[in-house]
């Protein structure tokens, strides 16, 4: 089963820290790179200009405004952290439990902080005026991607961003060359085998859009060969604008599991290559500190080289997240 922290302390970051000294923490260094997050979330205690949501929220409305209310997650408190532990910028992710599709706040913040804040919206794949939508954010708002995310919810039991229904988003996306990620949720390790099969039809079908997979696809992670990818997870390797995002929800499920997060790592980085991955910190949603997370994921790439590290820390994301999109592809 999928587990999440968002508001409460988790067995699973408990773990995480349990896992490493008291004081290593604290005796953080900066990289000798720069960072680049691909997963942060904002949010903003405004409520009368920005009201939360919540709908979606794992424990609820009243639980996610208080804690938007207690700790907004605003640029000012982000990039304090971003600063304090070398991230010079990184990916907004619009935070759908707490504004579903609403992306105004995420939009007015990315265009009050261009150089730091790379947005990526989400809308509804089916929704009739979605393209023209993401046309318009591409121009006006210098978006690079677009986020899908969620449960089975389709008669069939299928995502409806992977179905004949969202074929003119993808199309949308393909003209535009931005990035759209996926979160497709499942229970079930057959369905999200399913899934990456289906993944790999898109990707043939919309060359000009680079896929990224929020949780690298959501491997079980376990001490085989393959560390837990499954087949149809490796026979991404062949669509090369098929990429992987490496996150602290894996940190902690790769602790859970008692799989060593070096080997994991140095293992998805043999097999997919650096240039294909990516690290997203999840702050705003998962508990812990920015120092936390930084930590554990460069502790987990100490297998790799440092040209390797920067190409995974920073470089990937910082080329294929383009403000506006990547344009038309060239013929």
């Amino acid at each position: 089963m999928l587990r999440r922290r968002t508001f409460l302390v988790s067995a699973l970051g408990a773990a995480a820290a349990s896992a490493l000294p008291e004081a290593v923490f604290a005796q953080h260094r900066k990289p000798p790179f720069k960072l680049y997050d691909t997963h942060a979330h904002f949010y903003t205690n405004d409520f009368d200009k920005y009201p939360i949501d919540g709908s979606t929220a794992r424990y609820g409305a009243e639980a996610l405004i208080a804690k938007a209310k207690a700790h907004p997650q605003t640029p000012e408190v982000i990039f304090r952290e971003w600063d304090a532990t070398g991230v010079a910028k990184g990916c907004g992710v619009q935070y759908g439990s707490a504004y579903s599709n609403d992306n105004r706040y995420l939009l007015d913040i990315s265009r009050q902080h261009p150089r730091r804040i790379v947005p990526v919206v989400i809308l509804d794949p089916v929704a009739p005026d979605t393209p023209a939508t993401l046309e318009r954010m591409a121009r006006q708002d210098r978006i690079s991607g677009v986020r899908f995310r969620g449960m089975p919810n389709m008669p069939d039991g299928t995502h409806n961003f992977l179905t004949a229904p969202s074929a003119p988003v993808w199309d949308a996306a393909n003209r535009l060359g931005l990035v759209v990620v996926l979160m497709p949720h499942s229970r079930k390790v057959e369905d999200r085998r399913g899934v990456m099969k289906q993944i790999a039809d898109l990707a043939v079908r919309y060359p000009n859009v680079i896929i990224v997979l929020d949780h690298m696809g959501f491997p079980v992670p376990t001490l085989t060969p393959t560390y837990g990818f499954y087949p149809e997870h490796l026979a991404l390797i062949e669509h090369k604008n098929v990429y992987f995002k490496y996150t602290q929800l894996l940190i902690e499920q790769l602790t859970e599991g008692k799989v060593p997060r070096d080997a994991f790592l140095e293992y998805s980085a043999r097999t997919f290559g650096p240039e294909r991955m990516m690290w997203g910190s999840d702050v705003g949603n998962s508990e812990g500190t920015m120092q936390e997370f930084v930590h554990l994921a460069l502790e987990s790439a100490k297998r790799l080289t440092l040209k390797q590290q920067k190409t995974l820390f920073f470089d990937t994301p910082e080329r294929i997240f383009v403000p506006g999109g990547r344009g038309p592809a060239k013929a």
